[in-house]
């Protein structure tokens, strides 16, 4: 641990005199740092993932397995669709309420009626209100002959866009503007022309000359009045576009230490070093979880690192780089805070050859670092992948296959599971051992960076931030610190994750199957990387989607 916290105080110190130096320090000791793309990135950050607001979750209602999927459209106010597909039964009633995660539902409005989807059998939907942007607990609640039960599904609401105005709707406003200036003009000029006359009398020239003037000062007024209220909107304006929700401001690196390549995270955001967001909290018992995806020479052989980075700061996570070959990466980093809200850090990196050093018989061998690096963690798994098509098999080095399918057309915006097929080398299912308390994970990356999203088995809602806001409800809005939420959040975790699994395992073909409820958010080519725990041995596959708009 005094290592550690030297390595702690090395990266604080030379932090210390000026956050903008880092960058220049790390290269100073060897880093390169490499930023092109991040532009692109940033623009489409959103919450817990990368270029949507997407919820998608599976679990059980009582007596009834469902999926809901969420879409929030990236602006508040607003509607959010939220849809709910009963995988079996058939409910009388479907509703759905949405609860601030610092009010709860003694402080939400009442639940409101979903309705049945004409020629979608089981499908239920309802757009919700939201008002304001904040991290929100919705409660589905299915009633029918098989029982009633609720699911409680986390969902984060922000401002991420403005909405441009069509070109069409502008005109339209322009003219019906002009024409009710033109007719208070009118008005005025009418009024104080013709007002105090009586009937079939002309005005007079002084009438005449002072309807001019009332309507010229009116014009003025009116003039006045709208150049007011365009200076009061851009106010509004620029108040919205500081609303919006922006990319937690980070610097990656990788630097040697003692022939070992290091990855150093350091958060640079102001917001987060003066404590303006909520504490950290462990996601399946981990703080962070970084995936490192090729991002060059990747058309026909990638690479993928699923890695745990050890905090040693407040604002600065450490990892050694596996064996990864070297090249420019994509760098995904997911925190999950303690008022439910998920965050996705984002950047690219470059990393280089691994260093060697002569073994002891003069032959080339990988340098071994000082003990002041962190080890790997147990669960940190990385490997090289050649895509295969959806469909297709991914043979695994161990001599087992995985197949991916989808239950339904890969279309944009479609529910659908893509369903995981684990065997043996002979061919005979192979059993999964659990991954992080799931038995499996999925990351969904489109090509161009501009999607990527972290899937579980009961999709992408956060099973702890899920037991967090469950925990709030019931009264207990303490803050705690790592080792605490840890605890609580441990037994809450396993219980909810068994229950996911049950709903699972009615809809998959066995233990060797497995599957991730999603909805794609945009047509584009995917990538689909896939792991799985089996034999003790953390394996990964990859698969190239091509997903297209929605057919009607």
């Amino acid at each position: 641990m005094g290592q550690l916290a030297a390595l702690g105080a090395s990266v604080t110190a030379a932090r210390t005199p000026a956050l903008r130096r880092l960058g220049a320090l790390l290269s100073r000791i060897g880093t390169r740092l490499t930023v092109l793309g991040i532009a692109v990135l940033a623009c489409v950050l959103l919450s817990a993932h990368i270029g949507t607001n997407q919820v998608v979750f599976e679990g059980q209602a009582g007596g009834y397995p469902v999926r809901v999927l969420i879409n929030p459209p990236g602006v508040v106010p607003a509607q959010v669709p939220i849809t709910v597909r009963v995988l079996s039964g058939t409910p009388s009633r479907v509703t759905v309420r949405a609860a601030q995660w610092n009010v709860g539902t003694k402080g939400a409005p009442p639940a409101e009626e979903a309705a049945l989807v004409p020629g979608d059998p089981g499908v239920w939907a309802h757009d919700l209100w939201i008002m304001t942007a904040s991290i929100y607990s919705v409660y589905v609640a299915i009633e029918g002959p098989a029982g009633s039960g609720t699911v409680v599904v986390p969902m984060q609401t922000s401002a991420t866009r403005t909405l441009g105005m069509e070109r069409g709707m502008g005109a339209a406003l322009v003219a019906l503007g002009m024409l009710l200036a033109a007719g208070m003009l009118t008005i005025i000029g009418a009024s104080v022309r013709e007002g105090p006359l009586p009937p079939g009398q002309s005005p007079t020239p002084a009438r005449v000359r002072g309807a001019r003037i009332a309507m010229a000062s009116g014009a003025a007024l009116l003039a006045l009045a709208i150049f007011g209220g365009s200076k009061w909107w851009d106010v509004e304006e620029r108040a919205y576009q500081r609303r919006l929700l922006k990319p937690i401001a980070m610097q990656a690196a990788v630097r040697l230490v003692d022939a070992e390549r290091v990855l150093t995270l350091a958060i640079t955001d102001s917001l987060w070093l003066t404590n303006r967001f909520a504490p950290l909290m462990p996601d399946h018992g981990k703080l962070m979880h970084l995936f490192l995806i090729r991002a060059d020479g990747a058309e026909t052989a990638s690479a993928l690192a699923h890695l745990h980075p050890l905090r040693v700061h407040a604002d600065t996570f450490v990892t050694r780089v596996p064996a990864v070959p070297a090249g420019r990466y994509y760098l995904f980093a997911d925190l999950l805070l303690q008022n439910g809200a998920q965050r996705t850090l984002v950047d690219t990196v470059d990393i280089p050859v691994a260093p060697v050093v002569p073994g002891d018989e003069g032959s080339a061998q990988a340098a071994l670092s000082s003990a002041v690096v962190p080890a790997l963690d147990t669960d940190d798994a990385w490997s090289a992948v050649t895509p295969v098509l959806l469909g297709a098999a991914y043979r695994l080095a161990s001599g087992g296959m995985i197949v991916l399918t989808a239950d339904a057309r890969v279309d944009v915006g479609r529910d659908l599971r893509l369903v995981a097929t684990v065997t043996n080398a002979g061919g005979s299912p192979s059993t999964l051992a659990p991954y992080m308390g799931m038995r499996g994970h999925a990351m969904v990356l489109r090509r161009d960076a501009r999607v990527f999203m972290h899937l579980h088995p009961m999709g992408t809602a956060s099973l702890t931030a899920q037991a967090q806001l469950l925990r709030r409800e019931r009264g207990d809005t303490a803050l705690l610190d790592s080792a605490q939420i840890a605890g609580v959040m441990a037994s809450a975790e396993a219980s909810s994750s068994a229950m996911s699994d049950s709903a699972h395992a009615m809809h998959t073909a066995g233990a060797s199957a497995l599957s991730f409820p999603f909805a794609f958010p945009s047509a584009g080519a995917y990538r689909v990387f896939v792991q799985v725990r089996r034999n003790g041995v953390v394996e990964t596959a990859a698969f190239d989607v091509a997903v297209g708009e929605k057919s009607r």
